[in-house]
């Protein structure tokens, strides 16, 4: 017989449970070893932590492990903090679950889980939810306002604390040991790689990744420039080289990887100047071009298709190009297929539009 506070305490960590836990809960050693045991009824998912079910393992469930593992104040970070705050351009999501700590806590990686440790520890969380898990929203609100349990702490059914997004990004992009091989900007392996030896550049794969995601954060209001710089100060300066030259271009107003690349080729100009990025058309009224020079009322922009290809963003882009003739600016639209595959033959074009101005 599980005691009812032990199956309290089960319901609110999503069929999960530690061993201090369950008998401090009431439960008898001889039990917990019995329920346990090989073939018994629980069973472990990292150290010390066992699933009180017999399906398999979800999501929930392996974040529930790793937060059970790391203890209170503990949060996901990471990839998986990345996805769980909805950005589309993180890497993918692996085996393994990046958790984060107060910088004294006394706990180390087991199993899927690799903790780390952030030096302040009032930092706030944020809170992630499997609806299907969490069932009633309302009730699960309403757990959020009551004084934590004395045994699940501040545990609610499918809901789990992460870092804020400025800081999962910086802890994903500043961790290359956990990330997938197109995000490392030197190839592992000795003699090289099939991209090495077809041409590719393993430091221009991880430069534009890094930028997708940093640019998505803040284009999407998910955080901001200034928290992204406060992460990166706060992680010091090992693995941050990629991370602050994209701050660089954030900071002159790039929202975009491929604005990114296309202020890299401008920057080879010895014609053009710094044109402005995504500021306030001179003279106008909410509209924010990709990037313009008012002394020669000419416009960019990057026509990306994961803007520009759904929905009514092809309406809405046509309106605004017919705003900018009437206005008398000039706009030369280019695709990043472009910026990537012709750059000499683009910078031209873009060089020769100025001087006709």
């Amino acid at each position: 017989m599980v005691p009812e506070l032990l199956l309290h305490v089960i319901r609110r960590q999503d069929g999960l449970v530690t061993r201090q836990q369950a008998l401090a809960a009431g439960m008898s050693l001889d039990a917990w070893k019995h329920a346990t045991r090989p073939g018994g009824r629980w069973r472990r998912v990292v150290r010390a932590v066992y699933a009180t079910f017999t399906g398999p393992l979800g999501d929930i469930h392996r974040l529930r492990a790793a937060i059970l593992h790391a203890g209170p104040d503990a949060a996901i970070t990471g990839a998986w903090a990345c996805w769980m705050h909805g950005l589309r351009y993180g890497p993918a999501r692996s085996e393994l679950i990046l958790v984060s700590v107060p910088q004294r806590r006394r706990v180390g990686s087991n199993g899927f889980v690799v903790v780390t440790r952030h030096a302040r520890a009032d930092l706030d969380h944020d809170s992630w939810i499997d609806t299907e898990a969490a069932g009633d929203l309302g009730v699960s609100i309403a757990m959020s306002y009551q004084a934590p349990d004395g045994l699940a702490g501040t545990a609610r059914p499918g809901v789990i604390p992460m870092l804020p997004t400025a800081l999962a990004v910086v802890d994903t992009i500043t961790r290359p040991r956990l990330l997938p091989a197109g995000w490392s900007a030197t190839c592992a392996h000795d003699d090289g790689c099939p991209a090495c030896r077809g041409g590719r550049s393993h430091a221009a794969d991880a430069l534009r990744n890094v930028r997708a995601l940093m640019c998505e954060a803040v284009q999407r209001d998910a955080c901001t420039v200034d928290g992204l710089r406060r992460a990166l100060d706060q992680a010091g300066r090992r693995h941050t080289a990629l991370a602050r030259r994209v701050l660089d271009d954030l900071d002159i107003g790039c929202r975009s990887a491929p604005e990114c690349e296309l202020r890299d080729l401008i920057r080879t100009s010895s014609i053009l100047p710094e044109p402005l990025w995504n500021r306030p058309l001179p003279g106008a009224r909410g509209i924010y071009p990709d990037a313009c020079w008012p002394e020669a009322r000419l416009v960019i922009e990057v026509d990306s298709r994961s803007f520009h290809g759904f929905g009514d963003a092809p309406g809405r882009t046509e309106r605004r190009r017919a705003e900018y003739a009437r206005l008398g600016w000039r706009v030369l639209p280019v695709t990043p297929q472009r910026i990537r595959q012709d750059p000499a033959g683009l910078l031209a074009e873009i060089e020769a539009a100025y001087q006709a101005a």
